[in-house]
C-alpha cells in the first residue's frame, strides 16, 4: 500500500503504554447489539469488527463489555466479560482483529442507573444515589460500601479475562453517565460517605478500579479510561476544570491514556444544545485542554474528519483520533486515506440512523452502508457468469444496485429519464449538505466501475426487451399522492415534485413555463445549465439570493420532505408554516435526527401546526381548523403540497416475468428514505445470478 503524504501525522505509528499501534486512527466504541442475548460473541459481531480491522484502523475498541452481566447491561444483546465462559469467544474475536494487523482493546462497562430492569433481566439498577435516570425510569438502589468493593473487584477480574483472551489493553468507561461517571459527577452523586462529597471522594471508585485492574494485569499492560471533558447543560455537573483534575488523578493512578468525550445528560439536549455529535470537531478543545493537564497520550473523538484529525495530531491537540460512525459508513476509510484514495471514501452523512437504533433497542445498521451487520454476505466475489444488467432509475437505489452489480463483474447500464443522476437524493443534497457526500460517492463509484449511464431517456418495456438484458432492476421511483383540498388548483399552489425540480434545477417543460409566468428570467435562462451542471452546493448558494417563492409560505405535509423544504425556505428569508393533519412531525426519522431537525426549524422560525383539518386554499391564504376546533387563516403567497412519496410498482408489474431476472428497489417498491433505498438496491444487486 502506497503511503499518502496528505495524512502523514494520522498514519504515523503511535504508542499507548507498551502497545505499539500502526497508525493514529482508533475505532471508537459504539454499541452494536450483535452479541447473543446471553452476552457471548457471535459470528455477526466478529464479522463486523473484522471488517474494520481489515480496513486499516490502528486500534479497535470493542464497545461496552459488561463487567456484571446481565445486571449492569444497558442493551439486550450486550457482550459480557463477568464470567470465565465468556473468554473463548473473546479469544476468537481478538485473534481475528490481530490477523489484520489491528490492536484490540475491550471497553469495560457497567450501566449504573442506565441499566433498567426491562433489559437486565429484572434487576433493580444500582447507582451512587437513588436518583432515577429520568421521570418514569427505575429508581436505582444506592450501593453500599461493600457492594462498591465487590464491583471494584469485578472490574479487576474482567480486565484479567480481557488479557487472557488476548486483547492488547482495556478501556475503563468512566463517561456518558454510566456507573463510574455517576460517582464522578455532582449531579448524580449525593453521598455523604467516602465515595461522595468533594472531587477526590467522588473519584474514589474510578481510582479503586484502576488499582484493582493493575493488581490483576500488572504494570505493563495498557489500561486507559474514557472520561468526559465537559458535562454540557447538566445542572450541578462537573466543570471543565473538574474533569481535567479527574484526568490528572487517573494518570497518577496509573492509566496509560485518556480518551476524552462529553456528556449532556438529556438525550435531546445532547443532540441539540450540546455540541456532542453533530458539530464537527466540537470536542477537540476538550481533548486539547486535558492534554495540557496530563503527560500520557490523549485520544480525541467527536465527528473528527481526516483533515481535522491530521491537524489536531500535527499541532499536538491530541495523540490519537477516534472515529465511530465514519468507520461504520466505510470500514476501509483508514486504508483509503493512507493510499491517497480518499475520494473513494463513503463518508458518513450524519443521519444518525445508527445512533437511532440504540433508542429503538435494535441492532446497529447504517443508512448508506447496507453491509453493516451482514459483512460476510457482502464479501463480493466476481460472478463466474457475468450478466448484462439494466437498472431503470438513477436515484440512490439504482446507483447502489449498479455499483454492487458492477463489483460482482456484471455489465451494467443505468437508464434515467432525468438529465443527471441522483433522483430524489439530489434534492435531499440541496436541502441538506451532508447528503451531497453520498451523491458524490455513488456517482464517482459507478463511473470508476465502468457503468454505462444513459440519461434523459425514459425507457419503455418494449425498448428494454429489445436490449435483451439478462437481469433488470426497477428503481424508477415512487409517485406523489393526490390530495383533495378545496382550492388546491389555485395559481399559488406548488406541488412537491414541482418544488424539487425548481430547487434542484431539474426543470421540465411544465415547470419552466410556470417559472416564466412568475417572471423570473434567471430561472428560465438558467434551466438548461442547472439541469446538468450545477452542484447542490452551488444551488444552495444561488437560492439564497433569488427564488420565485412568496414571502409567506405554507407547507402542507409535516414529514421529512415538508420539513426539509420548510427549513430550506426559512433559511432564505421566508416566513414558513408547516401544516400536518396527524399529531406527528417527521415520524420516519431516527430520533436524534428528528431532535436536530425540530431544533433547527425552531431556530429559523418555522411554525409547526399538527392535527389540523384543511378547509380551503385561497389565492393568498390557507384556512384550517385547528386541533382545538378553531378556524384559522394563515397568510400564504405560496402554498407547497409536500406530501411524501408513495410506492409506485406500476413499471415493475409491466416488466415482471418478461426477463430472466427482474427485481424491484427503492421507492418503486417501498418508501424508506435513504436507508431503504440503499438497502433495497443492495439486496437487488446481490440476488443477480
Amino acid at each position: 500500500m502506497s503511503q499518502s503524504t496528505r495524512f502523514t501525522s494520522l498514519m504515523k505509528p503511535g504508542r499507548i503504554g507498551q502497545m505499539d499501534i500502526r497508525n493514529r486512527i482508533v475505532m471508537a466504541p459504539m454499541c452494536t447489539s450483535f452479541a447473543s442475548s446471553q452476552g457471548y460473541v457471535t459470528d455477526r459481531l466478529t464479522d463486523y469488527y473484522e471488517e474494520r480491522a481489515r480496513g486499516g484502523v490502528g486500534l479497535v475498541i470493542v464497545a461496552a463489555v459488561c463487567i456484571d452481566h446481565p445486571r449492569g447491561r444497558t442493551e439486550h444483546d450486550q457482550l459480557g466479560i463477568s464470567r470465565n465462559e465468556f473468554v473463548p469467544g473473546l479469544l476468537g474475536l481478538a485473534e481475528v482483529l490481530h490477523k489484520h494487523g489491528a490492536k484490540a482493546a475491550i471497553q469495560l462497562h457497567h450501566g449504573g442507573r442506565y441499566s433498567q430492569s426491562d433489559v437486565n433481566d429484572g434487576f433493580q439498577p444500582v447507582a451512587p444515589s437513588p436518583i432515577a435516570l429520568m421521570p418514569g425510569a427505575d429508581v436505582p438502589k444506592e450501593l453500599t460500601i461493600e457492594e462498591i468493593k465487590t464491583l471494584v473487584k469485578l472490574y479487576g477480574e474482567a480486565a484479567a479475562r480481557a488479557k487472557a483472551a488476548g486483547f492488547d489493553g482495556v478501556e475503563i468507561h468512566g463517561a456518558h453517565g454510566y456507573l463510574i461517571n455517576e460517582f464522578l459527577s455532582r449531579s448524580a452523586n449525593m453521598r455523604n460517605d467516602i465515595y461522595g462529597g468533594d472531587l477526590r471522594n467522588r473519584a474514589r471508585l474510578l481510582l479503586g478500579v484502576i488499582a484493582a485492574i493493575r493488581e490483576h494485569v500488572g504494570a505493563d499492560y495498557p489500561v486507559w479510561c474514557r472520561l468526559n471533558g465537559s458535562e454540557f447543560e447538566i445542572e450541578n455537573g462537573n466543570s471543565v476544570e473538574d474533569n481535567r483534575e479527574i484526568a490528572s488523578m487517573a494518570e497518577k493512578a496509573g492509566v496509560d491514556a485518556i480518551h476524552v468525550t462529553g456528556h449532556a445528560g438529556s438525550l435531546g439536549v445532547a443532540f441539540t444544545k450540546a455540541p456532542l455529535v453533530h458539530t464537527p470537531g466540537a470536542l477537540l478543545p476538550l481533548a486539547s485542554g486535558i492534554k495540557r493537564s496530563v503527560k500520557v497520550p490523549v485520544i480525541a473523538v467527536g465527528r473528527i474528519t481526516l483533515e481535522a484529525g491530521e491537524k489536531a495530531i500535527h499541532e499536538g491537540q491530541a495523540d490519537f483520533v477516534a472515529m465511530g460512525r465514519a468507520l461504520i459508513a466505510d470500514p476501509e476509510l483508514p486504508a483509503k486515506a493512507a493510499s491517497g484514495n480518499e475520494k473513494d471514501i463513503r463518508h458518513c452523512i450524519h443521519c444518525y440512523t445508527c445512533v437511532g437504533q440504540n433508542f429503538k433497542r435494535e441492532s446497529l445498521c447504517c443508512a448508506i452502508n447496507a453491509a453493516v451487520g451482514r459483512e460476510k454476505t457482502f464479501r463480493l466475489e466476481a460472478s463466474g457468469h457475468p450478466s448484462k444488467v439494466v437498472v431503470v432509475g438513477g436515484g440512490p437505489a439504482g446507483m447502489e444496485a449498479a455499483r454492487l452489480a458492477a463489483l460482482k463483474g456484471h455489465r451494467v447500464t443505468i437508464y434515467d429519464k432525468e438529465p443527471r443522476l441522483g433522483g430524489s437524493l439530489f434534492f435531499a443534497a440541496v436541502a441538506r449538505s451532508d447528503n451531497e457526500l453520498l451523491t458524490n460517492y455513488l456517482s464517482r463509484q459507478i463511473k470508476r466501475l465502468g457503468v454505462e449511464t444513459i440519461l434523459g431517456k425514459e425507457m419503455s418495456p418494449t425498448e428494454l426487451k429489445a436490449g435483451n438484458p439478462e437481469a433488470l432492476i426497477v428503481a424508477s421511483g415512487g409517485r406523489y399522492p393526490a390530495l383533495s383540498i378545496k382550492g388546491i388548483d389555485s395559481r399559488n399552489v406548488r406541488g412537491s415534485k414541482e418544488m424539487r425540480e425548481m430547487i434542484s434545477g431539474r426543470l421540465n417543460d411544465e415547470t419552466a413555463k410556470k417559472i416564466a409566468a412568475w417572471q423570473r428570467p434567471l430561472f428560465q435562462l438558467g434551466g438548461p445549465v442547472m439541469r446538468r451542471f450545477l452542484s447542490p452546493a452551488l444551488i444552495r448558494s444561488l437560492t439564497r439570493f433569488w427564488m420565485p417563492i412568496g414571502r409567506n409560505v405554507v407547507v402542507i405535509g409535516g414529514d421529512l420532505v415538508g420539513c426539509e423544504l420548510a427549513g430550506f425556505l426559512a433559511e432564505r428569508g421566508r416566513k414558513v408554516t408547516v401544516l400536518e393533519s396527524t399529531k406527528k412531525i417527521a415520524p420516519e426519522l431516527p430520533l436524534p435526527m428528528k431532535w436536530i431537525l425540530l431544533d433547527h426549524l425552531g431556530h429559523v422560525g418555522v411554525e409547526l401546526l399538527t392535527l389540523v383539518k384543511y378547509e380551503e386554499i385561497t389565492p393568498g391564504s390557507v384556512v384550517v381548523t385547528t386541533k382545538d376546533g378553531q378556524k384559522q387563516t394563515i397568510k400564504a403567497e405560496t402554498v407547497i403540497i409536500a406530501a411524501g412519496i408513495e410506492p409506485n410498482p406500476d413499471f415493475f408489474r409491466a416488466v415482471e416475468g418478461k426477463f430472466p431476472q427482474v427485481y424491484i428497489a427503492g421507492d418503486s417498491g417501498q418508501s424508506g428514505l435513504i436507508r431503504g433505498a440503499i438497502s433495497s438496491g443492495a439486496d437487488a444487486a446481490l440476488k443477480i445470478q
